[in-house]
């Protein structure tokens, strides 16, 4: 229980607006994902490691096909550990 409430509180807090715009930003650096951004970030309750929420995946055809597909991953992944929605 102290492991998951560190977890939480080792996050800083942004809105699902702000966290949007952060993973957009970090997404446009990577070539092989021109053109796909993330539109929607949603709450949810916190999972294992303490994140409390999820991107909805873009539709554009280079977010499903690789290298942009294991670039969002991994893009997203890093913000999860970093961030969490302002509740």
């Amino acid at each position: 229980m102290q492991a998951e409430i560190a977890a939480i509180t080792r996050r800083h807090l942004l809105t699902l607006e702000s966290l949007r715009v952060l993973i957009n930003i970090e997404i446009s650096v990577h070539t092989e994902c021109h053109g796909a951004q993330i539109r929607r970030i949603f709450e949810t309750e916190p999972d294992a490691s303490g994140c409390n929420w999820q991107a909805e995946w873009p539709t554009v055809r280079a977010a499903s096909a690789e290298p942009c597909r294991a670039q969002l991953c991994a893009v997203i992944e890093q913000i999860r550990e970093r961030y969490n929605v302002a509740q």
